[in-house]
């Protein structure tokens, strides 16, 4: 069960600061880098892949790939959403990411950022951490159900659970923006500068608020500024 301050198998981002290896290695099928923190030792839930409607199948960018090869990840499915309503991007259990239309038309750094950030939540397993959250937070036995949508479906209309939970999913989101934007780095050699921080930076005033997912955008300018050296270097290994 995640605690109050940091869920387990959460990668303190100090300890990555220094990449102590710039190649990749294969594990079980799938190139994982060496500096992708490894998947964390939790229970897996089922997950029937809801239908995203008026969603279509998206051709994968090599990019893309590359990146869901260096988090250590089996196939991805890639999906275009029919509008923006759920914003430029989202991922859902068990491997898939969601773009929406204006999200294709991103400067290629952003967009990469983009995808790294929705490729890291799969990599990093956090539906199965909020599985575990929100059943326990409501008073359930994590092994309640193995159905991760039904224990997702906890907090539907049930704000006091998700104000319970969200410090969990800022963690996760913070997580998210750094794995992300080392992968973009080294899967296509996109500075920290020119993808991450540029992008969050188009809209310094989104994010924050009782209960939300994503702390405001220039906190998460700020939390990234660490890592500038290491998407420096790990850019290096980008292929021409």
């Amino acid at each position: 069960m995640p605690g109050a301050d940091e869920p387990p198998g959460a990668a303190r981002p100090g300890r990555w600061l220094v990449l102590l290896a710039w190649s990749w290695s294969g594990l079980a099928g799938a190139a994982s880098a060496l500096w992708f923190p490894d998947s964390p030792v939790i229970r897996h839930y089922t997950w029937r892949g809801e239908a995203c409607p008026g969603c279509r199948d998206l051709p994968p960018l090599p990019v893309w790939e590359r990146m869901a090869e260096l988090a250590g990840l089996g196939p991805v499915r890639f999906l275009q959403a029919p509008d923006e309503g759920l914003g430029h991007a989202y991922s859902a259990a068990p491997d898939r990411v969601v773009l929406s239309p204006s999200a294709l038309n991103l400067e290629s750094c952003h967009l990469n950022f983009v995808v790294g950030h929705e490729l890291a939540h799969l990599a990093r397993r956090h539906f199965d951490e909020d599985a575990i959250a929100l059943s326990v937070y409501s008073g359930r036995p994590a092994n309640w159900t193995g159905d991760g949508e039904a224990a997702l479906q906890l907090a539907d209309g049930n704000f006091g659970l998700a104000l319970r939970v969200s410090h969990l999913w800022q963690q996760q989101e913070d997580e998210a923006d750094w794995l992300g934007a080392l992968l973009a780095a080294q899967a296509s050699g996109c500075s920290l500068e020119a993808g991450a921080l540029a992008y969050l930076g188009h809209d310094a005033q989104a994010g924050g608020g009782l209960a939300a997912a994503h702390a405001p955008a220039m906190e998460r300018v700020l939390r990234l500024l660490p890592f500038a050296e290491s998407a420096r270097r790990l850019g290096t290994l980008a292929p021409p």
